[in-house]
């Protein structure tokens, strides 16, 4: 983790595990966004890299993934660049943030086994604000498509976390709308395998330390 460590220990972000649930659009915006990411997705790559990476000696990971990608477009641009949400990052961590590019891209989980192995953000992405777009067929109980974090086992490689992932895990369901704010360079996390109708669209966006 490269920001500034003595500022963020004692940051409300950090008090409350690394991670916090917000709410950062209206609904026109994100009905905006959503039907941005709509149109989006006829330029959409499919990714798919089902190695998990050699990490044991690794801090973070290039975790196995399998989903969809597409850049944004100006509406996703103005929301990552937008003043309001650079004061909220403040406000949370203590630190000035920037984002780590000029454009974000949008992510779609629409196929079983759509997925995000566990893993820590690369250092361009130290804080990270992930928005949930659209959701549909979301399954009423267990971990299939829930994105989970491990924030007190911030200090356990990441093999140990696939080998073993039930102790610490905290499973999150973002529902349309509602963004979560997480220190990703820190805290493990992981978006489970997609089940069957479920569809999941995200904007995550990527900031790092304006100091830096």
């Amino acid at each position: 983790m490269t920001a500034t460590w003595a500022t963020l220990r004692q940051s409300p972000l950090m008090a409350s595990g690394g991670w916090r649930l917000t709410e950062l659009l209206t609904p026109a915006a994100r009905t905006a966004l959503a039907e941005e990411a709509v149109r989006s997705h006829s330029a959409a790559a499919q990714v798919v890299r089902l190695d998990r990476s050699p990490d044991e000696e690794r801090e973070r990971g290039n975790p196995a993934r399998y989903m969809e990608w597409a850049p944004g477009g100006s509406r996703l641009r103005a929301f990552y660049h937008a003043p309001p949400l650079l004061a909220l990052l403040r406000r949370l961590t203590g630190l000035d943030w920037t984002p780590s590019g000029e454009q974000a891209a949008f992510s779609y989980y629409r196929r079983p086994g759509h997925h995000l192995d566990v893993h820590k953000d690369i250092d361009a992405c130290d804080l990270a604000v992930i928005t949930c777009l659209h959701e549909d067929g979301a399954p009423a109980d267990g971990l299939a498509g829930a994105l989970c974090l491990w924030p007190g086992r911030t200090g356990d490689r990441l093999t140990e976390i696939r080998a073993d992932p039930a102790p610490g895990r905290v499973p999150v369901r973002l529902r349309p709308g509602e963004s979560i704010v997480i220190l990703g360079g820190l805290v493990p996390h992981r978006l489970e395998a997609m089940a069957e109708g479920h569809v999941r669209v995200v904007a995550p966006l990527c900031f790092r330390a304006a100091t830096e």
